[in-house]
């Protein structure tokens, strides 16, 4: 459950919103409210604080909000948006005939008075949408990743794989990489705003979560599950931990692994979703154990996304991986990817892979996000080794929108430059590790692991130093895996997080 060398992405969304309108009102678009910090920007001006209200917005103005902020833009035939916190907003059409406008991040909330001379159109980074409601609700999060709500009226959702589907009142949809999930009950318009614009800054989709949403969505897919364990222990800090833990298939070719830590005054969680190449096998666990690749020959089935997260409801930590195809790492131009010994699962036991090839999934695109801001990612096009990539600097690596755009600098736009980590063991002959990474704007992330056993006792590293294969799991089986994570983003608060590899080994995640 440590940092992937290269995990998850999300692709991007394009979504327009496409109304039938009418009248023939002058297309005049004012920003009438705003609290909290409000920026608008003419072309490729400079970014400028809104200090008079109302604002008149002309064709290719933009405006974007802080945390914690909003505003309400007014048009002249009483149609509103309303736009939550870390929103960015662009104008692209005021003629009679047409309204169009562009969300890049963020959240709107439309209502639109229901005329037939006009189109009103709302675009965000990958999908079409066709609208005939007057009353809806979209968001775009980091990544790309976009939801819709409808309250009233239809609306025909494309992504950009030319799939449609029709939405009817009160019901919400996602689009992803993975294109579109099913059409699902949407939240109240009164619930949106209270858990929306009400709340100030929200986490990512699935990361935003109470404790109470979190355990609701668990008992849902808990029925589904493939792999189940559930038990309490100590961690290492010497507080009580109800751990629970459990495997599913969310779609034919995905596997989902999810732990939830209750603890007393405080809940983490974690996920992670592959997506493969194909259709996953009855049993789960033949294609699970292909997860480290192949020796000599390409395996069946290999990862093509990776998508993990991690909460403790007030900060996130979320990595997304896409493009994922095999490359024998033994056998391209980077000799430090090579692996020497290769775990063998007919002989049960890691055998010299030195001069052999081993196909692994390299990910063409990687984002690294911390409480939804960038801190770290790469593009590439099938790459055939980690040095082909290119490092993120002023765009978002999986949606591809500009970060002074993206809203996750107000005062730039320029990824800070990455250290490289700094790997320590603090207890000597105790199963603890330390990775700290810094940043050039003076920010850190850490990440504190350790192997401890249900009484929150740290193991020796002697424990382990001669077992291999069988009786390495074995043993491994009376310990857990605990990983502190602590970042500048998160204030002085913690994301820790306690699995057990008892389900990993089940499962073949782990041999």
């Amino acid at each position: 459950m440590g940092r992937l060398s290269c995990v998850c992405c999300l692709i991007p969304i394009t979504l327009s919103l496409v109304l039938l309108l009418g009248g023939s009102l002058q297309a005049a678009v004012v920003l009438r409210k705003a609290s909290g910090v409000v920026q608008t920007r003419s072309g490729s001006g400079s970014w400028q604080n809104v200090l008079r209200l109302p604002a008149a917005l002309a064709v290719g103005d933009q405006v974007r909000t802080g945390a914690q902020a909003r505003a309400v833009l007014v048009f002249e035939d009483d149609s509103r948006v309303e736009l939550g916190p870390d929103t960015v907003f662009i104008l692209e059409d005021a003629a009679p005939k047409r309204m169009a406008m562009r969300l890049r991040m963020g959240r709107m909330r439309a209502s639109v008075q229901r005329l037939f001379s006009r189109r009103f159109e709302v675009r965000t980074p990958t999908a079409v949408c066709s609208v005939r409601g007057t009353e809806f609700l979209v968001h775009v999060a980091a990544g790309g990743r976009t939801t819709v709500d409808l309250y009233k009226g239809l609306l025909g959702v494309e992504d950009s794989r030319g799939h449609q589907v029709l939405l009817h009142p009160n019901e919400r949809i996602r689009v992803d990489l993975r294109g579109m999930g099913a059409p699902e009950r949407a939240p109240s318009a009164m619930e949106s705003v209270r858990g929306i614009f009400h709340a100030g800054m929200r986490r990512e989709v699935a990361l935003d979560m109470s404790r109470e949403e979190v355990l609701a969505a668990a008992a849902k897919e808990t029925k589904l599950a493939e792999y189940q364990q559930g038990k309490v222990l100590m961690d290492v800090h010497g507080e009580r931990v109800r751990l629970e833990q459990y495997i599913l298939r969310p779609r034919p070719d995905q596997f989902k692994l999810v732990v939830l830590n209750d603890r007393s005054g405080r809940f983490d969680y974690f996920y992670y979703l592959g997506t493969f190449n194909k259709t996953l096998p009855t049993d789960l666990s033949s294609a699970l154990r292909q997860l480290r690749g192949g020796l000599d020959t390409a395996p069946d089935y290999y990862l093509t996304s990776v998508e993990t997260g991690r909460s403790n409801t007030a900060d996130s930590m979320l990595e997304l991986a896409q493009g994922g195809h095999l490359v024998d790492v033994n056998n391209n131009s980077d000799f430090g990817d090579d692996v020497n010994e290769f775990f063998d699962p007919s002989a049960d036991a890691y055998v010299d892979s030195t001069g052999r090839s081993v196909y692994q999934s390299l990910f063409d695109r990687y984002g690294f996000y911390l409480n939804g801001k960038l801190k770290y990612g790469w593009t590439g096009s099938n790459i055939q080794t980690y040095d082909d990539k290119i490092l993120s600097s002023n765009t978002d690596p999986i949606s591809g929108v500009p970060l002074n755009l993206a809203n996750a600098y107000l005062d730039g736009g320029i990824l800070s430059l990455r250290s490289d980590p700094n790997v320590t063991f603090p207890t000597d002959g105790k199963v603890y590790q330390r990775i700290y990474e810094s940043y050039g704007d003076g920010s850190f992330i850490s990440w504190d692991s350790y192997i401890l056993d249900d009484q929150g006792r740290v193991a020796d590293s002697s424990e382990f130093a001669s077992l291999t294969g069988t009786a390495l799991s074995t043993r491994l089986l009376d310990f857990n895996y605990e990983q502190v994570v602590t970042a500048t983003e998160f204030g002085g608060r913690k994301i820790d997080l306690v699995v057990s590899p008892k389900i990993l080994m089940q499962s073949k995640v782990i041999q």
